[in-house]
């Protein structure tokens, strides 16, 4: 009789191939699945029961930036938590490789911004053992993890290494610096990257660089990009993430289009979201994405089709960036901030660029919060005169007071020292139209977690527990096995993830072990304030309830909710172990 590691008894197997749910056992020796269904080939070392619960295969989230997170974290958390067993980092064009030594303290501050990433926690928290591409990929190999992990090279700092900082944000490349980008693309690919990254948001960007002004790919030449791209096609591998959103929508989508011709690889376009009424802005970005398939471009959607709110102060917050004067006055320290605050000209100039919001102004507003009139104030650091604000709208207020909006805000704000917190009201959300972007297309995936960004605000990596409680088990508008489709197997096909994402016998066996009707997030909404970064930091987190089990290439991480301290992760070089 053989001996396994593992033995998963009694479950309900959703093996992520849309194949029919089924009873059966599940076996797990030397990291990978040895059986599933049939008589016992033997005895386990540890039995799971997993009588009425589901087994399906470990999530895939595709966009994350826990690129420093993962040096102090090894389970990514708060993904780890809610069944994610492997993760894509480099997302957006942002990350950390390659990297100059000097240029270390530059790029920390880039992200303490650009992605609200306590500066601190990467101070202490990350090792810096690295500057090239290889010795990167090295050092994150021999980095512990809960979790497995592709790496996309970030564009924005290929362009920093080459050109420097400055010339990088106010040129295009030259001959010979697009020929060392791509011989550094072509190394990074050597040594196991899974493809490349890039935001392009124009010069008003909605996530700026530390000092306010656009990042690097904000304002990147289309030659700059197809350059990158001729690496892929003539290796003919590689994976390519992009969000694009200039302001001039068939511009952006007829470069994307243009993009997949060249590159002949796989593009991830971010984002497909819903809005509450009109169901015509998901379904034009349908239409899109099957005009393009019909055309032979590979272009994936991934979706926002997820529930969190945000709950933020004026000290932290960065994602008002499109508007240059809310840019302004939020970017610099605490006393700069305060300054310009109280500067009528400022203030006026918000107040002007709020009125007449462009529509992308608007849509970054909806998402991030909602309008300002309709935030709710939540917090005025226990400031016994102000307490008669909590509970009340920016809006409400303004109208008791005769004031505008954004004056009540940032008066709130100023009194405060920046420490007034603001919540977004709970809205309604369109089950309809999210269940339509995942059913009504081929090519789509829930995702866009944005995992180990926007920390002290936004809990976007709890998107895998809330889709099944939320789509499936309440809403009924997505089977448990497309669900688990759309989870696992077909994100890790569209980012170069091999063996993974299916429960087959031979594939790694990432597996999650869960109580559907028991799935819950806790606290809901917009989480709980927890100080467990490096460097004494906080942020919000929303903890997950109904896993049983969460398993990464055999091994057990969490069970019943907890931690059981193992690092089985691996760095799939190439998409694989």
């Amino acid at each position: 009789m053989a001996e396994f590691d593992l033995h998963i008894k009694g479950g309900t197997v959703v093996d992520g191939t849309r194949v029919p749910r089924y009873r059966a056992d599940l076996w797990i020796k030397d990291g990978k699945i040895a059986q599933v269904g049939g008589r016992s080939p033997g005895f386990a070392k540890k039995t799971i029961d997993a009588d009425g619960m589901v087994v399906a295969p470990g999530f895939v989230d595709l966009h994350t930036h826990y690129d420093a997170q993962i040096r102090w974290d090894p389970y990514c958390t708060i993904s780890g938590w809610h069944g994610v067993t492997s993760v894509v980092l480099g997302n957006c064009g942002f990350g950390f490789v390659p990297v100059k030594p000097d240029f270390r303290e530059r790029s920390m501050l880039t992200m303490t911004r650009t992605e609200a990433i306590p500066y601190e926690s990467m101070k202490v928290g990350m090792p810096w053992d690295w500057e090239t591409i290889p010795q990167y990929m090295d050092s994150l190999d021999r980095t512990p993890k809960g979790v497995n992990a592709i790496q996309y090279l970030p564009t924005s700092s290929l362009l920093v290494y080459v050109m420097g900082l400055e010339a990088a944000k106010s040129r295009p490349a030259t001959d010979a610096e697009r020929a060392e980008m791509r011989r550094l693309l072509a190394e990074g690919m050597d040594a196991g990257l899974g493809g490349f990254s890039i935001q392009r948001l124009g010069k008003d960007s909605t996530q700026a660089d530390f000092d306010g002004s656009p990042m690097v790919t904000d304002t990147m030449t289309d030659e700059d990009i197809l350059n990158l791209a001729s690496v892929l096609r003539a290796r003919d591998e590689g994976f390519i993430q992009i969000t694009q959103a200039t302001g001039k929508i068939k511009d952006d989508l007829n470069f994307l289009e243009r993009l997949a011709a060249e590159a002949n690889r796989p593009i991830l376009h971010n984002a497909i979201a819903p809005a509450r009424h009109d169901p015509k802005v998901h379904q034009r970005s349908l239409a899109w994405l099957k005009r393009c398939r019909e055309k032979g471009l590979p272009i994936f959607g991934q979706t926002a089709t997820l529930r969190t709110g945000f709950a933020f102060t004026l000290e932290h917050w960065n994602l008002y960036d499109a508007s240059p004067a809310w840019r302004e006055v939020t970017t610099g320290t605490n006393a700069e901030k305060i300054y310009k605050m109280k500067n009528p000209a400022l203030r006026e100039a918000i107040k002007r660029e709020h009125d007449e919001a462009n529509k992308k102004l608007e849509v970054i507003q909806k998402g991030v919060g909602g309008p300002i009139r309709h935030l709710i104030v939540s917090w005025v650091d226990d400031k016994p005169e102000l307490e008669k604000y909590v509970g009340k709208s920016l809006g409400q207020i303004g109208q008791e007071e005769g004031r505008h909006p954004v004056d009540v805000m940032i008066d709130l704000s100023l009194a405060t020292d920046l420490k007034a917190e603001f919540l977004q009201a709970e809205p309604q959300f369109n089950a309809e139209f999210n269940a339509e972007i995942i059913n009504g297309s081929m090519y789509t995936f829930p995702g866009v977690s944005d995992g180990g960004a926007h920390t002290k605000f936004f809990t976007g990596g709890s998107f895998t527990t809330d889709f099944l409680r939320w789509m499936v088990r309440d809403e009924q508008r997505v089977t448990l096995e497309e669900a688990h489709y759309r989870l696992s197997a077909l994100p890790a096909h569209a980012a170069g993830f091999r063996d993974r994402g299916v429960l087959r016998e031979g594939a790694w066996a990432d597996v999650v072990v869960y109580d559907l009707n028991g799935l819950d997030i806790e606290p809901d909404w917009i989480g709980e304030v927890t100080q467990d970064l490096p460097g004494g930091e906080w942020r919000r987190v929303q903890h997950a309830k109904g896993y049983r089990s969460i398993i990464v290439n055999g091994v057990e991480t969490f069970a019943n909710d907890r931690c059981t301290g193992a690092t089985p992760g691996k760095l799939l070089r190439h998409g694989h172990a």
